[in-house]
């Protein structure tokens, strides 16, 4: 699992960028794990140009990466204040939020539903943010639970990704976890639908489906 969080985070996000010594040093620094210093190469760039949202952007994926995760919510913010549907700074956000030691998946699928329409359905992206929006619900069903209409859109994102991605290491489980949910999903009038027993247990398969 942690291979396809790894390969998700590196595909993030692949804008074309114009190519000047900040983005492809920055770039550079991200791809070979020298985070901070990424960070000080993009902030460097974003001084010469303080409009630019792409240095913002990068900026926020070098503190995702360093798990500075409060910080880059600031930084996606301020884009989105200016770029309201900035693909990367949505996509930014509902990594962000997902991969936070404390996670929000409920705000991760927020960002990333807001992001889905604008990716294209050709490129990597777009069986990431099924795959995103699938794993977000997965572990909200084991703590807080799910509604009829969200287990539907859990659902569905995951058969995309499945879809999408047929060899992925974790192809097998997920379809196997789809057949489950169709088989054992309460009806319509169930208003929330909760699979662990204990907000512990629930913590310890969210650590699990995280690995």
């Amino acid at each position: 699992m942690k291979k396809i969080f790894k390969l998700l985070l590196l595909l993030s996000f692949q804008i074309v960028f114009a190519q000047n010594d900040y983005f492809e040093k920055g770039n550079s620094l991200l791809q070979n794990g020298k985070y901070e210093e990424a960070q000080k190469i993009f902030e460097n760039g974003l001084k010469e140009n303080p409009k630019d949202l792409m240095y913002k952007n990068q900026i926020a994926l070098a503190l995702i990466n360093q798990g500075k995760n409060n910080d880059a919510e600031e930084t996606i913010k301020e884009v989105l204040k200016v770029d309201s549907l900035n693909v990367a700074a949505l996509w930014y956000g509902g990594i962000n939020n997902f991969m936070a030691k404390e996670g929000d998946f409920k705000k991760a699928i927020i960002y990333f539903e807001k992001a889905y329409p604008l990716i294209n359905k050709n490129s990597g992206q777009f069986f990431g943010v099924n795959f995103y929006i699938g794993k977000s619900y997965r572990n909200l069903l084991y703590s807080e639970g799910l509604s009829f209409e969200e287990t539907d859109r859990m659902l569905e994102t995951l058969e995309k990704y499945t879809e999408l991605q047929p060899d992925a290491e974790d192809y097998q489980d997920t379809i196997k976890f789809v057949n489950y949910i169709k088989e054992k999903r309460p009806p319509k009038n169930v208003k929330k639908w909760v699979i662990a027993n204990s907000e512990k247990k629930a913590e310890e398969i969210i650590k699990n489906e995280l690995k």
